[in-house]
C-alpha cells in the first residue's frame, strides 16, 4: 500500500504569536496539494475554586472581540524556562490576583489538525491573594467568584462567549458530578 508523503515545512509567515507554515503533500496517485497550518505557543487556563466551591472568573477586554468578555485566568507558555505548570500560576496571579497552593493538570488539549497549538487546562485550589501585574496591554475589569452551577449556566447560555472556556467549565463539572476528578 503506498503512503502518502510530506515535502519539508515552509515558513510562510513569521508573527509575534503565530507562524504560518506549508508543505506540499504527495499522493499515492501521484497528485500533489499544498498542507497550510498554524503554529503557536502552548497556552493555559485556570479552574480555581475557592472554599465555598465558587469558580474564579475574570471580565477583561479582548483585542479580537472588540469588548470585555468573560474568560477563566490564562495565558501563554512563553518565559524564558517556563512550564505549563509555571505559566497557569503567573496567569492566575496576574489576571486573578490569587496563587494556588494546589495546582493539578487536568488534561492536554489540541483544538485542531491545522493550528498546531498544545493547550493545558489546569484545576487550581487552597487560594491565597497574591497578585501580580498584569501583563501590558490586558485589561481586567471585574474578577469574581461564581457557584460553579451559574459558571456552567453562563457557558451554556452563552454568557462567557469562548466555546473552549465555555466547554472546558461544562466538562470540567461534569467530571466533578460524575467522579472523574476529584478536588
Amino acid at each position: 500500500m503506498k503512503k502518502i508523503k510530506l515535502g519539508p515545512e515552509k515558513i510562510k509567515h513569521k508573527g509575534k504569536i503565530f507562524n504560518i507554515k506549508q508543505r506540499e503533500v504527495f499522493f499515492p496517485d501521484g497528485e500533489k496539494d499544498i498542507y497550510e497550518f498554524c503554529e503557536r505557543p502552548a497556552s493555559v487556563s485556570v479552574l480555581a475554586l475557592n472554599e465555598k466551591k465558587e469558580l474564579l472568573l475574570i471580565n477583561e477586554y479582548r483585542y479580537g472581540y472588540k469588548k470585555n468578555v468573560w474568560f477563566l485566568p490564562g495565558g501563554r507558555v512563553d518565559q524564558k524556562n517556563d512550564t505549563p505548570k509555571k505559566a497557569a500560576q503567573r496567569e492566575l496571579r496576574e489576571e486573578g490576583g490569587f496563587r494556588a497552593k494546589k495546582l493539578k493538570l487536568i488534561r492536554k488539549n489540541h483544538p485542531s489538525n491545522t493550528l498546531m497549538w498544545d493547550i493545558y487546562i489546569f484545576f487550581a485550589t487552597d487560594l491565597v491573594y497574591d497578585p501580580l501585574p498584569l501583563d501590558k496591554g490586558e485589561e481586567v475589569s471585574e474578577i469574581k467568584f461564581v457557584p460553579l452551577k451559574k459558571a456552567v449556566q453562563m457557558a451554556v447560555d452563552g454568557t462567557i462567549e469562548n466555546e473552549f472556556i465555555a466547554y472546558n467549565i461544562i466538562r470540567f463539572e461534569y467530571m466533578l458530578r460524575h467522579g472523574e476528578f476529584k478536588i
